[in-house]
């Protein structure tokens, strides 16, 4: 569509060149998504949680949602052209409670659990009883390492190592490798100075975005671009699987399959406020 579209796209264009120098938002992401979504065209938008929407802190639990990006959420989420989900390492019922926004779909532990919006799934080969296993294993290895810490997700648990000294993660590492030997059911997940120990049933987050955006795009009117936005080498196999299919962001520099790259959460911000006025 070129200019026109891009100019379509957001009702102030000055205002749109001053965020996007402030925000450094790629010029190339930008002409993507107006493309998209000119013409009256809907969005079917996955965004990850933790390091996507709000920073990556030294707890798990103080990982908060800002008002304002939540009312950004909400706005995307009751827009008629849009269908939004959230996508997270997280338990299902607590990256839910955390965003707190209706007509969203929720997933959780890395999309093996998944509701919202008039969608409700659970993996069927996914048993809590390996991952309880896992977990005790897990205790005792790390029992003896200060700055380890598990949790509880109900179809994983996690062992964050964030505040574990450097000369100590080695240990870590070797711990949650002698797990996965006793317990070959499960799979690890490497993540932001976690293991994710989950279900061995061959799913990741490439397969529950697609499942997420083939049962999304069809309740929006005419054809529907998927944008995936994440952070971490989990979102990794979401750009894989999606690739050639959707618009893939990457937060943060890495080596990455991922169609564009934004600098951190800021330009996450940034970008959902950018896509509310695209579609006004």
């Amino acid at each position: 569509m070129g200019r026109p579209a891009a100019q379509r796209a957001d009702p102030d264009p000055a205002r749109s060149r001053r965020d996007q120098g402030r925000l450094s938002l790629p010029p190339r992401l930008l002409a993507r998504l107006a493309r998209a979504l000119g013409s009256g065209r809907a969005l079917v938008a996955i965004l990850d949680y933790d390091g996507t929407l709000t920073p990556i802190v030294g707890s798990p639990r103080a990982a908060r949602l800002a008002p304002a990006v939540r009312a950004t959420l909400a706005t995307l989420a009751a827009h008629p052209r849009v269908r939004l989900a959230i996508l997270s390492g997280r338990a299902l019922a607590d990256v839910r409670r955390r965003v707190g926004v209706p007509r969203v779909v929720y997933g959780g532990c890395h999309g093996l659990e998944i509701g919202g919006a008039g969608l409700a799934f659970r993996h069927p080969a996914a048993r809590r009883a390996r991952v309880a296993a896992a977990r005790r294993l897990l205790a005792a290895a790390v029992r003896g390492i200060p700055g380890a810490r598990l949790e509880w997700k109900g179809l994983a648990v996690s062992l964050h190592y964030r505040h574990v000294a450097a000369a100590r993660v080695g240990e870590v590492r070797e711990a949650v490798a002698r797990v996965q030997r006793r317990q070959p059911g499960v799979s690890v997940v490497a993540g932001h100075k976690v293991f994710d120990l989950v279900p061995r049933v061959g799913w990741d987050k490439g397969r529950a975005a697609r499942w997420i955006a083939r049962r999304l795009a069809p309740r929006l009117p005419g054809r529907a671009t998927v944008l995936y936005v994440g952070d971490d080498t989990t979102d990794e196999a979401a750009f894989t699987v999606l690739r050639g299919r959707a618009v893939t962001v990457r937060v943060g520099a890495a080596p990455t399959a991922a169609g564009h790259v934004v600098r951190g959460v800021r330009e996450v911000h940034g970008l959902l406020r950018w896509l509310v006025g695209a579609l006004a």
